[in-house]
């Protein structure tokens, strides 16, 4: 809505000028919405006028005063030359702000006003803009489509309206670990393929065994070693501790331990030891104790769980 600028007029200065002035400014202020009201007769003293739809005070012996409107909310003042206010700057939200990756969020933006008051812009009304992150697009209306990520990132849009800008940040959230790019749904974490390989490689396939130490890089994920390093591989060693067994082997925080056994190395059921199923690594050199192998010939092996 447009609303012109209104002066009293110099040649019937006065009360009634100063009337015509506030009627003008209460009638801009319901504008077509409220069309049908009917509009309530000021009082010969310029006191508060009132109805289910707006509020007015104002005062007939000097040019001051304001009236609002309640539903939809809208305030003038007297005091704006030409228009009822000037927009200084951007106030943006979104929901939600922290969005699943290839999901939407619904963004929104109101002016700040001159005189401290919000006014709640249309979507259609602000140019939207991506500023960063993996947001693919932003529809007219404001909704923002994100994409695929390896982990939780962060990005930024921007709203621009009558030469006043904001900027918004959104987080878009990792709600698959295997669904990245060309390493989706191939067994493997996306964020340590990414991590040892870069976004897009062919030497992050499962099958292959980049730093050829003899373990490919599923292998090389489920025991959490390096898959660019020959001298990181998972390997055991054995010793004797007053006839009892114990297993050494580099662990890692992020993988749980099970320590297995048997007394033949090519037949029989590998037989996990109950005391040493699950157990976290500490990230340092790690054992595991099989109590029940005195006096045995016993064979082991360990099995490696991602948690």
């Amino acid at each position: 809505m447009e609303i012109a600028a209104f002066m009293p007029s110099a040649a019937a200065p006065g009360k009634a000028s100063a009337l015509v002035a506030l009627g003008m400014v209460l009638l801009a202020a319901w504008g077509s919405a409220n069309a049908a009201s009917t509009v309530s007769v000021l009082d010969a003293g310029g006191k508060r006028a009132s109805s289910a739809s707006y509020v007015m005070d104002g005062s007939l012996g000097s040019f001051v005063g304001s009236a609002g409107a309640n539903s939809p909310r809208v305030v003038a003042r007297h005091g704006y030359a030409g228009q009822l206010y000037d927009v200084q700057s951007l106030a943006l939200s979104a929901s939600p702000t922290n969005v699943n990756e290839t999901s939407t969020s619904q963004l929104a933006a109101q002016a700040i006003l001159d005189d401290s008051t919000l006014l709640s812009l249309s979507a259609t009304s602000v140019a939207w803009t991506v500023v960063s992150g993996l947001i693919s697009s932003i529809s007219a209306n404001g909704l923002a489509t994100t994409t695929n990520v390896y982990q939780d990132t962060g990005g930024a849009v921007r709203a621009d309206y009558q030469s006043r800008f904001a900027t918004l940040p959104l987080t878009i959230r990792n709600v698959g670990n295997d669904d990245f790019g060309a390493y989706a749904r191939d067994g493997i974490d996306d964020a340590w393929q990414v991590r040892y390989f870069g976004l897009s490689n062919p030497n992050a396939s499962p099958l292959a065994d980049a730093d050829r130490d003899g373990m490919d890089n599923y292998h090389e994920y489920i025991a959490d070693t390096s898959p660019t390093n020959a001298l990181s591989w998972f390997h055991i060693q054995t010793a004797s501790n007053g006839g009892s067994f114990k297993v050494f082997f580099q662990s890692s925080t992020n993988r749980k331990y099970t320590l297995y056994g048997r007394t033949n190395l090519t037949s029989g059921v590998w037989t996990n030891i109950p005391s040493q199923t699950d157990i976290p690594g500490s990230g340092g050199v790690d054992s595991l104790t099989d109590p029940s192998s005195k006096g045995a010939q016993r064979y082991y092996r360990i099995g490696v769980r991602v948690p």
